[in-house]
């Protein structure tokens, strides 16, 4: 059965050449169907077979976590094992906590993933009020970190998405919003 649903209007973003395996999203493209690994991103054999068995299911665009630095200095490998086998989907590295690990695997896959309320920060669950000055801060420390990754996926051509989801919003971010969508919108902001 086919569902009705109206799409909000967004801009396209590559991701990736489309003219060689790369893929197109937004606007008024077909959603595009991708999964994430669940194998060890060390691991370059598994991480090469399951990307091209997810491919070979229809996936255009997988995920690999890169949560340290060596799993994303490992993303060169994993791709230039894909690429070699004329495996051209384009491939996210999925960041968590590490700014560091976010600058190394920009140099090896056509996009990154970013949580913003844990990218510079792992969460202590602490409860303390903020006064504007130390909230804004906070915002530059924050700014600081995510500044040469946004640049550098500028200069090359690397997509940037911004995931925000309840479960990793900043101790920051939960003091001054709550867990609401609000909470949401302005740590994605």
């Amino acid at each position: 059965m086919f569902y009705r649903y109206r799409r909000r209007p967004t801009r396209e973003v590559p991701v990736g050449d489309p003219e060689r395996g790369g893929v197109v999203i937004g606007g008024d493209r077909p959603i595009v169907k991708q999964s994430m690994l669940t194998c060890d991103t060390m691991d370059t054999e598994a991480c090469v077979r399951d990307t091209l068995e997810l491919v070979a299911a229809g996936a255009e665009l997988v995920r690999i976590t890169a949560p340290t630095v060596k799993d994303a200095a490992n993303l060169r490998h994993i791709v230039a094992r894909l690429r070699g086998q004329g495996c051209l989907v384009p491939i996210v590295a999925d960041i968590h906590f590490k700014p560091e690990a976010a600058m190394e695997a920009v140099q090896w896959v056509e996009k990154i993933r970013v949580n913003p309320g844990n990218y510079a920060d792992r969460k202590k669950f602490q409860t303390r009020e903020y006064t504007d000055a130390e909230y804004a801060a906070e915002l530059e420390r924050v700014e600081a970190a995510f500044t040469p990754l946004v640049l550098e996926c500028r200069h090359r051509r690397r997509a940037l998405r911004i995931g925000t989801n309840h479960g990793s919003l900043s101790d920051r971010i939960m003091n001054r919003y709550g867990d609401t969508p609000l909470g949401m919108v302005e740590s994605a902001l």
